[in-house]
């Protein structure tokens, strides 16, 4: 089975991108959300190619899934200033636009240093090693989507089907995540639990993400890349069939990672 790294990887060929997308990280029909945005965003900072410009914040649609099988991604610069780059990435299947993503990359700001802060309080939870890992092999087949079995889950609140309040927490990694510690990495991270909306219901109701926003705050660097990541989540308002979801990774050294909110659609 291919590592977290290799799935999210794209190809260069002449002006386009092409990605493998393997079995094995279904969600459904097609793969889930992190594998597609993350191939989406290593393309962007491959045709952007300017270490100094990172990747502050991707806004993306998934309308359509994206299945088994190669397919072809476009990337396009809608403008590049001093500081700033805007690069849009779209990936084609069957003819169709399956997904799409917008980036924004940027060069550090003279007022970093001056102008920082965070008011979100870290999560309180046992350290990672105190929590068994929850079984998604063969076992819970049915039970769990097909991409989450590549991945480690030590749950500390909101098991799907609880029937409790819509908020789930707990430490997560990739059981093969390959070499890349990148922004990729980190959409595929965020995207990895389950919805928190499911804690909240007593039964299975099948969704799927529409329109998906992340914002790199703190980044990986000096973190232990062996470590698993503190995964935070909840859903504060649903309405008409579709609810909006607020996630945060941090690190096990008190850290925001990353900020993310998802639009989900409640299929039936």
């Amino acid at each position: 089975m291919p590592s977290l790294s290799e799935v999210c990887t794209p190809r260069p060929t002449g002006e386009h991108y092409q990605l493998d997308v393997a079995p094995g990280w279904q969600q459904g029909r097609g793969a889930f959300g992190g594998l597609v945005i993350g191939a989406l965003i290593r393309a962007i900072e491959h045709r952007t190619a300017d270490p100094t410009r990172k990747l502050r914040s991707v806004t993306a649609e998934l309308p359509g899934a994206v299945e088994p099988g190669t397919v072809d991604i476009t990337v396009e610069t809608l403008r590049q200033g001093k500081n700033l780059s805007a690069v849009r990435a779209a990936l084609t299947q069957a003819g169709e636009v399956r997904s799409h993503a917008v980036a924004i990359l940027a060069a550090s700001r003279a007022s970093a240093r001056s102008m920082a802060w965070n008011e979100l309080t870290p999560p309180v939870v046992p350290p990672w090693t105190e929590i068994e890992p929850r079984a998604h092999g063969p076992q819970a087949a049915g039970a769990w989507p097909q991409f989450a079995q590549q991945f480690e889950y030590r749950v500390v609140e909101g098991l799907p089907g609880a029937g409790g309040p819509a908020r789930t927490m707990g430490w997560v990694r990739p059981r093969d995540p390959g070499p890349e510690r990148d922004t990729a990495y980190l959409a595929a991270m965020i995207d990895a639990w389950w919805p928190a909306v499911l804690a909240r219901f007593t039964a299975f109701r099948p969704i799927a993400t529409i329109a998906y926003t992340l914002d790199i705050v703190g980044g990986l660097d000096g973190l232990d890349p062996t470590a698993p990541l503190i995964y935070r989540a909840v859903v504060p308002v649903c309405a008409d069939g579709y609810f909006l979801e607020t996630r945060e990774l941090w690190g096990e050294d008190g850290r925001l990672v990353a900020i993310n909110q998802q639009t989900f659609a409640i299929i039936q």
